[in-house]
Protein backbone atom coordinates (compact mmCIF):
# COMPACT_ATOMS: atom_id res chain seq x y z
CA UNK A 1 0.00 0.00 0.00
CA UNK A 2 3.35 2.58 -0.23
CA UNK A 3 2.65 2.56 -3.80
CA UNK A 4 -1.06 3.35 -3.33
CA UNK A 5 -0.13 6.04 -0.20
CA UNK A 6 2.47 7.76 -2.20
CA UNK A 7 -0.11 8.22 -5.70
CA UNK A 8 -2.71 9.48 -3.15
CA UNK A 9 -0.33 11.95 -1.87
CA UNK A 10 1.11 13.66 -5.44
CA UNK A 11 -0.58 15.50 -7.79
CA UNK A 12 -2.86 13.52 -10.44
CA UNK A 13 -1.49 12.95 -13.82
CA UNK A 14 -2.20 13.60 -17.10
CA UNK A 15 -3.77 11.20 -19.22
CA UNK A 16 -0.77 9.29 -21.01
CA UNK A 17 -0.09 10.56 -24.19
CA UNK A 18 -0.44 7.43 -25.94
CA UNK A 19 -4.33 7.40 -24.45
CA UNK A 20 -5.03 10.64 -26.07
CA UNK A 21 -3.29 9.27 -29.52
CA UNK A 22 -5.89 6.25 -29.24
CA UNK A 23 -8.20 8.41 -28.75
CA UNK A 24 -8.06 11.13 -31.46
CA UNK A 25 -7.02 8.01 -33.35
CA UNK A 26 -10.16 6.35 -33.10
CA UNK A 27 -11.95 9.71 -33.64
CA UNK A 28 -10.66 10.07 -36.88
CA UNK A 29 -11.39 6.66 -37.83
CA UNK A 30 -15.34 7.10 -36.12
CA UNK A 31 -15.20 10.04 -39.02
CA UNK A 32 -14.00 8.27 -41.71
CA UNK A 33 -16.16 4.84 -41.25
CA UNK A 34 -19.56 5.85 -43.05
CA UNK A 35 -17.16 5.64 -46.23
CA UNK A 36 -14.62 3.13 -45.48
CA UNK A 37 -17.82 0.17 -44.14
CA UNK A 38 -20.23 1.47 -46.97
CA UNK A 39 -23.49 1.87 -44.60
CA UNK A 40 -25.92 -0.74 -44.60
CA UNK A 41 -24.88 -3.89 -42.35
CA UNK A 42 -21.32 -3.05 -41.60
CA UNK A 43 -22.67 0.81 -40.23
CA UNK A 44 -25.44 -0.67 -38.14
CA UNK A 45 -23.39 -3.18 -36.38
CA UNK A 46 -21.05 0.14 -35.32
CA UNK A 47 -23.63 1.66 -34.22
CA UNK A 48 -24.69 -1.66 -31.49
CA UNK A 49 -20.80 -1.48 -30.36
CA UNK A 50 -20.94 1.93 -29.59
CA UNK A 51 -24.04 1.21 -27.48
CA UNK A 52 -22.55 -1.39 -25.89
CA UNK A 53 -19.48 -0.01 -24.77
CA UNK A 54 -21.36 2.34 -22.66
CA UNK A 55 -21.88 -0.15 -20.02
CA UNK A 56 -18.37 -1.71 -20.97
CA UNK A 57 -16.86 0.99 -19.91
CA UNK A 58 -18.79 1.60 -16.66
CA UNK A 59 -18.07 -1.92 -15.54
CA UNK A 60 -14.53 -1.43 -16.76
CA UNK A 61 -14.01 0.95 -13.63
CA UNK A 62 -16.13 -0.49 -11.44
CA UNK A 63 -14.82 -3.84 -11.68
CA UNK A 64 -11.25 -3.25 -12.72
CA UNK A 65 -9.93 -0.12 -10.80
CA UNK A 66 -11.96 -0.01 -7.67
CA UNK A 67 -12.39 -4.62 -7.60
CA UNK A 68 -16.08 -4.57 -6.91
CA UNK A 69 -17.57 -6.86 -9.12
CA UNK A 70 -20.93 -6.08 -10.26
CA UNK A 71 -23.82 -8.26 -12.58
CA UNK A 72 -26.05 -5.26 -12.18
CA UNK A 73 -25.19 -3.68 -14.99
CA UNK A 74 -27.42 -5.09 -17.39
CA UNK A 75 -30.29 -4.19 -15.34
CA UNK A 76 -29.12 -0.56 -14.96
CA UNK A 77 -29.72 -0.82 -19.26
CA UNK A 78 -32.79 -2.13 -19.48
CA UNK A 79 -33.80 0.64 -16.73
CA UNK A 80 -32.49 3.13 -18.68
CA UNK A 81 -34.26 1.67 -22.10
CA UNK A 82 -37.47 0.98 -20.86
CA UNK A 83 -37.72 4.31 -18.58
CA UNK A 84 -36.43 6.02 -21.74
CA UNK A 85 -39.66 4.14 -23.74
CA UNK A 86 -42.31 4.26 -21.21
CA UNK A 87 -42.04 8.21 -20.54
CA UNK A 88 -41.66 9.09 -24.66
CA UNK A 89 -43.87 6.37 -26.40
CA UNK A 90 -46.54 6.14 -23.42
CA UNK A 91 -46.19 9.44 -22.12
CA UNK A 92 -45.56 11.52 -24.99
CA UNK A 93 -42.68 13.60 -23.57
CA UNK A 94 -39.84 14.92 -26.00
CA UNK A 95 -37.50 11.88 -26.85
CA UNK A 96 -34.45 13.99 -25.10
CA UNK A 97 -36.54 14.72 -22.12
CA UNK A 98 -37.32 11.13 -21.62
CA UNK A 99 -33.46 9.94 -22.26
CA UNK A 100 -32.83 12.65 -19.58
CA UNK A 101 -35.14 12.13 -17.01
CA UNK A 102 -34.23 7.67 -17.65
CA UNK A 103 -30.73 8.82 -16.51
CA UNK A 104 -31.93 10.52 -12.90
CA UNK A 105 -33.77 7.44 -12.00
CA UNK A 106 -31.11 5.14 -12.76
CA UNK A 107 -28.87 7.52 -10.49
CA UNK A 108 -31.27 7.37 -7.38
CA UNK A 109 -31.98 3.70 -8.18
CA UNK A 110 -28.00 3.20 -8.38
CA UNK A 111 -27.46 5.07 -5.02
CA UNK A 112 -29.81 3.34 -3.27
CA UNK A 113 -28.64 -0.28 -4.30
CA UNK A 114 -24.91 0.72 -4.34
CA UNK A 115 -25.76 2.47 -0.37
CA UNK A 116 -27.30 -1.25 0.10
CA UNK A 117 -24.96 -3.55 -1.14
CA UNK A 118 -21.68 -2.48 -1.06
CA UNK A 119 -21.05 -3.26 1.96
CA UNK A 120 -20.26 -6.84 1.15
CA UNK A 121 -17.55 -7.91 -0.95
CA UNK A 122 -16.57 -10.33 -3.45
CA UNK A 123 -18.74 -13.20 -4.40
CA UNK A 124 -21.29 -11.67 -1.72
CA UNK A 125 -21.91 -8.73 -3.62
CA UNK A 126 -21.86 -10.78 -7.09
CA UNK A 127 -24.73 -12.65 -6.17
CA UNK A 128 -26.44 -8.96 -4.33
CA UNK A 129 -26.15 -7.64 -7.77
CA UNK A 130 -26.77 -10.77 -9.52
CA UNK A 131 -30.10 -10.68 -7.43
CA UNK A 132 -31.18 -7.04 -8.58
CA UNK A 133 -30.51 -7.86 -12.20
CA UNK A 134 -33.37 -10.92 -11.82
CA UNK A 135 -35.89 -8.69 -9.76
CA UNK A 136 -35.56 -5.95 -12.87
CA UNK A 137 -35.99 -8.94 -15.10
CA UNK A 138 -38.67 -10.71 -13.52
CA UNK A 139 -40.66 -7.14 -13.08
CA UNK A 140 -40.25 -6.11 -16.70
CA UNK A 141 -42.14 -9.26 -17.54
CA UNK A 142 -45.19 -9.40 -14.81
CA UNK A 143 -46.00 -5.43 -15.50
CA UNK A 144 -47.20 -5.87 -18.89
CA UNK A 145 -49.37 -3.10 -18.89
CA UNK A 146 -46.45 -0.65 -18.54
CA UNK A 147 -43.51 -2.74 -20.23
CA UNK A 148 -45.27 -4.64 -22.68
CA UNK A 149 -44.41 -7.93 -20.87
CA UNK A 150 -42.82 -10.39 -23.01
CA UNK A 151 -43.88 -8.94 -26.32
CA UNK A 152 -41.77 -6.14 -25.28
CA UNK A 153 -42.04 -2.38 -25.58
CA UNK A 154 -42.62 -0.79 -29.12
CA UNK A 155 -43.20 2.68 -30.81
CA UNK A 156 -40.52 4.30 -29.02
CA UNK A 157 -39.74 7.46 -31.23
CA UNK A 158 -36.02 8.04 -32.60
CA UNK A 159 -33.80 10.82 -30.88
CA UNK A 160 -34.54 13.62 -33.50
CA UNK A 161 -32.51 17.36 -33.72
CA UNK A 162 -34.80 20.57 -34.91
CA UNK A 163 -38.21 18.37 -35.64
CA UNK A 164 -36.26 15.53 -37.73
CA UNK A 165 -35.62 12.11 -36.30
CA UNK A 166 -31.99 10.73 -36.73
CA UNK A 167 -33.00 7.69 -38.54
CA UNK A 168 -30.34 7.19 -40.86
CA UNK A 169 -27.42 4.76 -40.03
CA UNK A 170 -25.23 7.33 -40.51
CA UNK A 171 -26.20 10.17 -38.87
CA UNK A 172 -26.73 7.69 -35.77
CA UNK A 173 -23.38 6.86 -36.06
CA UNK A 174 -21.90 10.40 -35.86
CA UNK A 175 -24.65 10.40 -32.41
CA UNK A 176 -23.75 7.14 -31.00
CA UNK A 177 -20.15 7.67 -31.10
CA UNK A 178 -19.78 11.10 -29.96
CA UNK A 179 -21.07 10.08 -26.74
CA UNK A 180 -19.65 6.86 -26.72
CA UNK A 181 -15.95 9.07 -27.17
CA UNK A 182 -17.20 11.70 -24.52
CA UNK A 183 -17.42 8.87 -22.21
CA UNK A 184 -14.23 7.47 -22.99
CA UNK A 185 -12.70 10.59 -22.95
CA UNK A 186 -14.09 11.23 -19.11
CA UNK A 187 -13.04 7.62 -17.95
CA UNK A 188 -9.46 7.90 -19.38
CA UNK A 189 -9.04 10.94 -17.27
CA UNK A 190 -10.99 9.32 -14.60
CA UNK A 191 -8.86 6.71 -14.18
CA UNK A 192 -5.31 9.00 -14.04
CA UNK A 193 -7.43 11.60 -11.33
CA UNK A 194 -6.87 11.83 -7.73
CA UNK A 195 -10.44 9.78 -7.92
CA UNK A 196 -8.91 7.10 -9.78
CA UNK A 197 -5.92 6.53 -7.89
CA UNK A 198 -8.49 6.27 -4.64
CA UNK A 199 -10.55 3.72 -6.30
CA UNK A 200 -7.27 1.42 -7.28
CA UNK A 201 -6.14 1.69 -3.68
CA UNK A 202 -9.82 0.36 -2.44
CA UNK A 203 -9.06 -2.41 -5.07
CA UNK A 204 -5.98 -3.27 -3.14
CA UNK A 205 -7.86 -3.18 0.44
CA UNK A 206 -10.56 -1.60 1.98
CA UNK A 207 -8.89 -1.06 5.81
CA UNK A 208 -5.77 0.40 4.66
CA UNK A 209 -7.15 2.16 1.97
CA UNK A 210 -9.16 4.14 4.92
CA UNK A 211 -5.95 4.52 6.84
CA UNK A 212 -4.99 7.04 4.03
CA UNK A 213 -7.94 9.37 4.98
CA UNK A 214 -9.81 8.19 1.67
CA UNK A 215 -13.54 7.74 2.22
CA UNK A 216 -13.90 4.18 1.04
CA UNK A 217 -17.95 3.84 0.97
CA UNK A 218 -18.21 7.01 -0.91
CA UNK A 219 -15.81 6.12 -3.28
CA UNK A 220 -17.82 3.23 -3.86
CA UNK A 221 -20.62 4.69 -4.12
CA UNK A 222 -19.52 7.16 -6.33
CA UNK A 223 -17.93 4.73 -8.62
CA UNK A 224 -21.04 2.73 -8.68
CA UNK A 225 -23.52 5.15 -9.55
CA UNK A 226 -21.35 6.56 -12.46
CA UNK A 227 -20.85 3.47 -13.67
CA UNK A 228 -24.52 2.15 -13.57
CA UNK A 229 -25.24 5.39 -15.66
CA UNK A 230 -22.87 4.62 -17.96
CA UNK A 231 -24.78 1.22 -18.50
CA UNK A 232 -28.31 3.42 -18.31
CA UNK A 233 -27.46 5.72 -21.08
CA UNK A 234 -26.64 2.89 -23.10
CA UNK A 235 -29.92 1.60 -22.46
CA UNK A 236 -32.00 5.01 -23.51
CA UNK A 237 -29.58 5.31 -27.01
CA UNK A 238 -30.61 1.72 -27.78
CA UNK A 239 -34.57 1.93 -27.17
CA UNK A 240 -34.39 5.49 -29.23
CA UNK A 241 -32.07 3.29 -31.46
CA UNK A 242 -34.03 0.32 -31.97
CA UNK A 243 -37.48 1.62 -31.43
CA UNK A 244 -38.57 -1.85 -29.24
CA UNK A 245 -36.86 -3.18 -26.02
CA UNK A 246 -37.57 -6.63 -24.99
CA UNK A 247 -36.98 -8.49 -21.91
CA UNK A 248 -33.40 -9.98 -23.12
CA UNK A 249 -32.22 -6.18 -22.58
CA UNK A 250 -32.51 -7.00 -18.93
CA UNK A 251 -31.36 -10.48 -18.77
CA UNK A 252 -29.05 -12.47 -16.81
CA UNK A 253 -27.08 -13.15 -20.33
CA UNK A 254 -26.96 -9.76 -21.18
CA UNK A 255 -25.14 -9.31 -17.33
CA UNK A 256 -22.57 -12.27 -18.61
CA UNK A 257 -22.19 -11.06 -22.07
CA UNK A 258 -20.94 -7.89 -20.33
CA UNK A 259 -18.29 -9.49 -18.16
CA UNK A 260 -17.21 -11.58 -21.20
CA UNK A 261 -16.76 -8.29 -22.99
CA UNK A 262 -13.92 -7.48 -19.99
CA UNK A 263 -12.34 -11.44 -19.86
CA UNK A 264 -11.97 -10.66 -23.69
CA UNK A 265 -10.53 -7.16 -23.48
CA UNK A 266 -9.37 -7.25 -19.99
CA UNK A 267 -11.01 -6.15 -16.39
CA UNK A 268 -8.62 -3.35 -15.58
CA UNK A 269 -8.44 -1.39 -19.47
CA UNK A 270 -10.40 0.86 -20.99
CA UNK A 271 -9.22 0.12 -24.50
CA UNK A 272 -9.39 -3.56 -23.93
CA UNK A 273 -13.07 -3.16 -23.23
CA UNK A 274 -13.54 -1.27 -26.88
CA UNK A 275 -11.96 -3.80 -28.50
CA UNK A 276 -13.81 -6.55 -26.27
CA UNK A 277 -17.25 -4.98 -27.33
CA UNK A 278 -15.96 -4.75 -31.09
CA UNK A 279 -14.58 -8.61 -31.11
CA UNK A 280 -17.88 -10.04 -29.00
CA UNK A 281 -20.24 -7.80 -31.04
CA UNK A 282 -19.10 -9.04 -34.12
CA UNK A 283 -19.00 -12.90 -32.96
CA UNK A 284 -22.66 -12.39 -32.09
CA UNK A 285 -23.36 -11.58 -35.23
CA UNK A 286 -21.34 -14.28 -37.10
CA UNK A 287 -22.10 -16.63 -34.52
CA UNK A 288 -25.98 -16.49 -35.63
CA UNK A 289 -25.92 -19.82 -37.90
CA UNK A 290 -24.48 -21.36 -34.66
CA UNK A 291 -27.49 -19.83 -31.83
CA UNK A 292 -28.09 -23.01 -30.30
CA UNK A 293 -24.56 -23.33 -29.31
CA UNK A 294 -23.24 -20.07 -28.66
CA UNK A 295 -24.07 -19.47 -25.26
CA UNK A 296 -22.38 -23.22 -24.58
CA UNK A 297 -19.16 -21.96 -26.67
CA UNK A 298 -19.11 -18.23 -24.49
CA UNK A 299 -19.46 -20.39 -21.54
CA UNK A 300 -16.53 -22.35 -21.85
CA UNK A 301 -14.78 -19.80 -23.45
CA UNK A 302 -15.44 -17.77 -20.12
CA UNK A 303 -14.12 -20.32 -17.98
CA UNK A 304 -10.88 -21.02 -19.27
CA UNK A 305 -10.17 -17.27 -19.47
CA UNK A 306 -10.84 -16.67 -16.30
CA UNK A 307 -8.94 -19.53 -15.17
CA UNK A 308 -5.45 -19.09 -17.40
CA UNK A 309 -5.91 -15.11 -17.71
CA UNK A 310 -8.19 -13.90 -14.11
CA UNK A 311 -6.86 -10.21 -15.72
CA UNK A 312 -8.23 -10.85 -19.23
CA UNK A 313 -7.53 -12.68 -22.50
CA UNK A 314 -5.54 -9.54 -24.11
CA UNK A 315 -4.04 -8.67 -21.16
CA UNK A 316 -3.00 -12.52 -20.29
CA UNK A 317 -2.12 -12.03 -23.29
CA UNK A 318 0.22 -9.41 -23.55
CA UNK A 319 2.03 -10.61 -20.39
CA UNK A 320 3.01 -13.88 -22.13
CA UNK A 321 4.71 -12.48 -25.23
CA UNK A 322 6.92 -9.97 -22.81
CA UNK A 323 8.07 -13.05 -20.38
CA UNK A 324 8.31 -14.97 -24.11
CA UNK A 325 10.81 -11.34 -25.32
CA UNK A 326 12.81 -10.69 -22.09
CA UNK A 327 13.58 -14.60 -21.59
CA UNK A 328 14.32 -14.58 -25.78
CA UNK A 329 16.77 -11.22 -24.99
Amino acid sequence: MCASCSTLCTEPAPMPRRDRNLWFGLCALVLVAPWLLGGGYFINTSNFVAIYALPAIGLCLLVGYCGQLSISHAAFFALGAYASGILSARQGLNPWLALLLAQVLAAVVAVFIGWVVLRLRGHYLAIATLSFTIIIEVLIKELGSLTGGLQGLSGIPRLSLGGWPIASDTALHYLLWTVTLGVLWFALNLAHSRMGRAYRAIKEGDAATALLGVDVSRHKIEVFVLSSLFASLGGSLYAHFVTFVSPAAGSVMFAIDIILVLAFGGFDRLWGAMLGVLALTYLNEYAVTFADYKRVAFGVALVVIMSFFPTGLLAGLVAAGQRLWRKGA
